[in-house]
């Protein structure tokens, strides 16, 4: 079964790496999208036509300071500047855009507007969803454990949440690094295979800080995972972290064609 080994990176410089490691795609992961000229997008996008590389998938990060569950946040404001982050990304044949935000999307812990915020979360994803489907893309949402946010913790609520979105571009990605943190073991993967767009490859050890590539030697068995994926007939991007080396790619490969 065919898989896109994919990189994240977070600098267009980094694509030239991914090439050089042997990866079929990037994960562009940063802000550098919002600054793109027309003219920089198509030199960008002629750069990674010569490489034979993809970038199936980007994400659009809002700034630090941006929290969507809170009051006084502007959705049209906001809904303008991923717009333009959208088209940039379209521009360079990106079909998912992942939302992993943990932090965009805390919740107050108690208090009345705690469900009129969480319509708030849903107007935004609403319009982002809307928007990329202009361009024929998709919307990949990442439950997270609850270190990371307190909304949207469990597979099954982040389903539950994406039904209410009501758009027919939206799906769910999934990350080793949060499998057990969600409450899931690979077992369970079968049971969301048609609702899975996108699956994060990482060493669920490292649950702090960024994520790590697997290796040889890092002491964790990714073979229940992997067979997991393929007996649920996975045949999207496997995303890598941004540390992963033609070395993490060889490792991660055979482990694909041993499950």
């Amino acid at each position: 079964m065919s898989v896109l080994w994919t990189r994240m990176v977070s600098q267009f410089s980094d694509i030239n790496v991914a090439s050089a490691d042997g990866f079929d795609a990037v994960y562009l992961n940063g802000n550098g999208l919002m600054e793109l000229g027309a003219e920089e997008q198509r030199r960008i996008a002629q750069d990674i036509e010569k490489l034979r590389i993809s970038v199936p998938v980007c994400s659009l990060p809002l700034p630090s300071e941006v929290r969507v569950t809170e009051k006084g946040f502007n959705l049209y404001m906001w809904g303008e500047h991923v717009k333009k982050g959208v088209r940039s990304a379209a521009a360079l044949g990106c079909k998912s855009l992942a939302w992993s935000d943990g932090r965009a999307r805390v919740l107050p812990f108690e208090g009345a507007d705690v469900q009129r915020l969480k319509e708030q979360l849903l107007q935004f994803l609403w319009i982002l969803c809307d928007t990329c489907s202009e361009y024929g893309m998709q919307v990949l949402i990442e439950p997270l454990s609850p270190r990371r946010t307190n909304f949207l913790n469990s597979m099954d609520e982040t389903m539950k949440y994406i039904q209410l979105i009501e758009k027919d571009n939206v799906a769910a990605l999934m990350s080793l690094r949060e499998l057990s943190e969600i409450g899931l073991d690979a077992g369970d993967l079968a049971r969301y295979a048609d609702s899975i767009g996108m699956v994060h490859v990482e060493n669920p050890k490292a649950l702090e800080g960024p994520r790590v590539s697997p290796r040889r030697d890092d002491g964790y068995d990714y073979h229940p995972f992997a067979s997991a994926l393929l007996q649920s007939s996975y045949a999207g991007p496997l995303v890598l972290p941004a540390d992963a080396d033609a070395d993490a790619l060889a490792y991660c490969r055979s482990v694909w064609e041993n499950a």
